[in-house]
C-alpha cells in the first residue's frame, strides 16, 4: 500500500475477526467558516481552508513558529536552542528563501520542524486575483519540492494581509491548502526590539494554545532573545507542544498521538478536525490516510488501497459505515472491519469488499487464512443472488434458500 515496513502503522489487534489471521477490534468539527459555505457532503475537502489563531490544545502549552523570507541569519542559533530544549518548531518560508538558502532549509527540516507555505516572494495577497494567488502558492511550492519537502497544504499569509478572507480563504482550498495556520501574537523582534519588549510582549499576550510568532533574520533580535521567551514562558506554567499536534484534539488527537503523530504512516495533518457525516461524528484528513470518529465508538483509522476502495464505495454513508478496526495485517495482506463488512488489500489482489452473509460464511472458513485467499472482486449480483471472488474460489448467496454456496477452483 505504499509504505516501507519501517513507517507501516502498528495496529492493536485482537483475535476473531479476520479467520485465522490476527484481528483487530473496532472505531471511532470543527470548521468554523466566516461565512456559511454551501451544505458540504460527507467526508468531502473542506470549502474553505481553516484560520487557526491558536491551537486546539486548551491546555497550558504554546507553539513556536518562524517567518524566514529575506535573510538566514540567526537560523543556526534558533534551531540550537529549540534543540537544547527539546522543542519543534513551524518555520514558514517563502520560496525564495528556500531557493537563496537551501543549507539552512536543509538543516531546518533535519530538525523536524513543520514547514509552512509563506508564498514565493511575500505579497500582499488581498491585492491578487485567484490565478496569482495559486502561482504564489505552486511556485513556492515547486522549490520546496526540488529540495525535498513540501507543505503539505498548510499556508501562513505574509503580512497576515487578508488572513480571514472568506474569498481567499475559498481560493486556498481550491488549491489544496486547507489550514490556514495564522499567529496569536508577534513578538516584533523582526523591528530588533530589545529583549525586554520582547518579553514585555510575551507576558501581556500568551494564552493557552497560543502560537507564537518569530523571525530570524538580519535585524531581528528574536534569536538572541528565544532562550529567554523560553524560560519565561516555562516560569509562566507554561509548556511546549509541536505544530503538527496543534490542529488535532479530542479523540482523534489521542488517536495520533498514540501512533506517533507526524511519526507515524499518517503523517502530517491536511485539514482540521471536521463533521463526517452527521452530528456526533468527526473525521480528519493526514498526509497517508484519515482518522473517524463516531459518538459510542472507539476512533479508528483508514488508509492507502483500503482508503481508497472505501471511498470509492461512499465512505461512512455506504453500507460499510465507520471503520470498527484499524487496517491490521491477515494472512496474505491487509484488512479494515467496517460498520458494514470488511475491506481486504493486497499488493497482487487490490482492495476488495466483503460483507454480509457471504462475510459470514467467508470467516466461519478462516477468512484470509482459509483454502479461499483473498477476495478479489466485490460483491455483485447474479441470477441467484450474490457473488463474491476470492484468489482460489467464490462463495454464492442464493436468496431461494438464503444460504452460501462455496465453489473451489
Amino acid at each position: 500500500m505504499g509504505w516501507s515496513s519501517s513507517n507501516a502503522l502498528r495496529p492493536v489487534s485482537r483475535r476473531g475477526m479476520w479467520g485465522k489471521a490476527a484481528a483487530v477490534g473496532l472505531t471511532a468539527a470543527m470548521a468554523a467558516a466566516v461565512a456559511a459555505p454551501p451544505a458540504r457532503a460527507a467526508d468531502a475537502a473542506p470549502y474553505r481552508a481553516q484560520v487557526l489563531e491558536r491551537g486546539y490544545d486548551t491546555a497550558k502549552v504554546v507553539t513556536l513558529t518562524f517567518d524566514a523570507d529575506w535573510s538566514d541569519a540567526g537560523v543556526p542559533s534558533v534551531l540550537n536552542t529549540l534543540k537544547a530544549n527539546g522543542i519543534t518548531a513551524a518555520f514558514s518560508l517563502t520560496g525564495r528563501f528556500v531557493e537563496r538558502y537551501p543549507a539552512a532549509t536543509g538543516t531546518i527540516m533535519d530538525a523536524g520542524s513543520k514547514l509552512v507555505n509563506h508564498s514565493y516572494d511575500h505579497p500582499y495577497f488581498s491585492k491578487l486575483t485567484q490565478a496569482q494567488r495559486w502561482a504564489e502558492l505552486d511556485k513556492a511550492e515547486a522549490a520546496y519540492r526540488k529540495l525535498g519537502y513540501g507543505s503539505g497544504g498548510w499556508f501562513r499569509a505574509p503580512y497576515r494581509d487578508g488572513y480571514a478572507d472568506p474569498g481567499l480563504n475559498r481560493d486556498l482550498a481550491l488549491r489544496k491548502y486547507y489550514v490556514n495556520w495564522d499567529w496569536t501574537f508577534d513578538t516584533t523582534g523582526y523591528k530588533g526590539v530589545s529583549t525586554a519588549t520582547i518579553l514585555a510582549r510575551v507576558r501581556q499576550y500568551t494564552v493557552p494554545g497560543a502560537i507564537i510568532l518569530m523571525h530570524p533574520g538580519e535585524g531581528s533580535s528574536d534569536p538572541a532573545a528565544l532562550p529567554q521567551v523560553i524560560s519565561t514562558l516555562r516560569g509562566m506554567g507554561y509548556g511546549f507542544t509541536d505544530p503538527f499536534r496543534t490542529v488535532t484534539h479530542g479523540g482523534i488527537g489521542t488517536k495520533y498521538a498514540s501512533m506517533g503523530a507526524q511519526r507515524s504512516g499518517l503523517g502530517a495533518a491536511r485539514t482540521v478536525e471536521m463533521q463526517a457525516s452527521t452530528t456526533g461524528t468527526a473525521v480528519q484528513w493526514f498526509d497517508h490516510g484519515r482518522i473517524y470518529w463516531k459518538k459510542g465508538l472507539p476512533v479508528h483509522w483508514v488508509a492507502g488501497g483500503i482508503l481508497t476502495k472505501f471511498l470509492s464505495l461512499g465512505g461512512v454513508t455506504s453500507f460499510l459505515g465507520f471503520p470498527l478496526s484499524d487496517e491490521t495485517v491477515v494472512t496474505g495482506g491487509r484488512a479494515s472491519q467496517f460498520q458494514g463488512g470488511n475491506v481486504y488489500w493486497s499488493s497482487g489482489t487490490g482492495a476488495h469488499e466483503v460483507h454480509g452473509g457471504i462475510l459470514a460464511k467467508y470467516l466461519s472458513l478462516g477468512g484470509s487464512g482459509s483454502r479461499l485467499g483473498l477476495p478479489v472482486s466485490d460483491e455483485f449480483g447474479i441470477a441467484a443472488g450474490r457473488r463474491g471472488n476470492f484468489q482460489h474460489g467464490a462463495i454464492e448467496w442464493h436468496w431461494a434458500t438464503h444460504s452460501a454456496v462455496v465453489i473451489y477452483y
